[in-house]
């Protein structure tokens, strides 16, 4: 298999259709297609189901994508080693966050240590960002969570963030110390995607309510739940983290329900020691310790 084969299946494996993946490599779509063609008929195997608006990976050709990520990847810490050689002036760091409070502290200072390198920064929850740590899509994430996250190198940067209540700066709440679960069920409840960590957070809350909250609105990001608690569409629980725009929302402890979780910088175990991740780690590192000090 030769690396422009290996790049094309790849090519299509990802975009799902010759087509794209001829676009994305600025070939014509029957070079594509006749290189996967090759491919497929010197080792007589099959790597794609071929359909009517595209392709799709068959099991040989899930196994056989495995495989080029792990040599994509290694060609690109190859590539991050000669940039490290001459003090990592060169290279491409793609980061995803949960949030972007975190995030930006770490950059901040890693830019101003290695200016060189391009940074490209993406917001997910943080199930998602695991999923593109795995994938080979990301080579940092920031994220949330509170169980063991396998296959993860990860550095604790923030303990024990709580979650609070959140609400229009006009509702009665206002007045009131604290809000209990009781209280939040009367109320209409924004809440995250089913797979972020404050869903799961949330969820957990609410169970321990005697009755079922009065209506939820699903938002699908962080910065979407404030707009909407904002505008007084509802009211909602969020993890604290110090950076909850008091002119938009106010907050409150939950009085009879304590749900916390820790802020982690993580990355795949086999990739960090990778030189510009390693970098990262350790910029993030100080970030933690000047924090703490």
């Amino acid at each position: 298999m030769t690396p422009t084969q290996a790049r094309t299946f790849h090519a299509v494996a990802t975009a799902g259709s010759f087509t794209a993946a001829a676009k994305a490599l600025h070939v014509s779509q029957p070079t594509v297609t006749t290189q996967i063609k090759d491919l497929e008929q010197y080792y007589d195997v099959e790597l794609f189901f071929r359909r009517a608006r595209g392709v799709t990976v068959t099991p040989t050709g899930h196994e056989l994508l495995e495989i080029v990520r792990r040599i994509d990847a290694g060609q690109k810490e190859a590539v991050e080693f000669l940039g490290a050689v001459k003090g990592l002036q060169t290279g491409h760091l793609r980061v995803g966050a949960y949030a972007a409070s975190d995030v930006m502290t770490i950059l901040a200072a890693f830019s101003r240590k290695y200016p060189g390198p391009n940074i490209t920064v993406t917001f997910a929850n943080s199930y998602i960002l695991q999923e593109q740590l795995l994938d080979h899509q990301l080579d940092v994430g920031i994220l949330s969570q509170r169980e063991p996250m396998g296959k993860f190198y990860s550095l604790p940067f923030r303990m024990h963030t709580h979650q609070v209540v959140i609400f229009y700066p006009h509702h009665i709440w206002h007045k009131q110390r604290s809000v209990t679960v009781s209280e939040l069920c009367e109320e209409i409840i924004i809440i995250r995607e089913p797979s972020s960590e404050a869903n799961r957070a949330t969820e957990h809350i609410l169970s321990q309510a005697p009755t079922t909250p009065r209506k939820m609105i699903r938002v699908g990001s962080r910065e979407g739940v404030m707009s909407a608690v904002a505008q007084g569409l509802g009211v909602s629980t969020i993890y604290d983290e110090g950076i909850i725009p008091a002119e938009a929302v106010t907050k409150r402890p939950i009085e009879d329900a304590e749900v916390s979780t820790s802020i982690f910088v993580a990355c795949l175990e086999e990739r960090k020691d990778s030189r510009i991740i390693a970098a990262f780690l350790k910029v993030a590192e100080q970030c933690r310790a000047n924090r703490s000090a």
